[in-house]
């Protein structure tokens, strides 16, 4: 009885390990947009500005809560999670869009 016991728990062991799916590849992460949990400002909805000029169409203007932010511009240190930070090479192209 004990062994009949033991064979059927082992079976259903077994089974459920069988049975586990098999979880889905995670999708690279872009390393100029903050990671799915961290996009607090919405910028995965701008995901197509970058390499485009940061002065271009589609480019939400500077704000609040939109910054512009090219070499050597000065901005504040505080954080606020809702804000999006656009930054731009010398050039003027968008490099990185960031929430904070």
């Amino acid at each position: 009885m004990m062994r009949a016991a033991a064979m059927t728990c082992g079976l259903i062991l077994a089974a459920a390990c069988a049975a586990a799916p098999t979880p889905a590849p995670a999708e690279p992460e872009n390393p100029a947009l903050p990671s799915a949990a961290n996009d607090t400002c919405g910028s995965s909805m701008f995901a197509e500005l970058i390499g485009k000029p940061i002065d271009g169409p589609g480019v939400p203007g500077q704000s609040r809560l939109n910054r512009h932010i090219k070499p050597g511009t000065q901005v504040t240190m505080d954080y606020i999670a809702q804000r999006m930070n656009i930054e731009a090479d010398a050039q003027g192209v968008i490099q990185r869009i960031t929430c904070g």
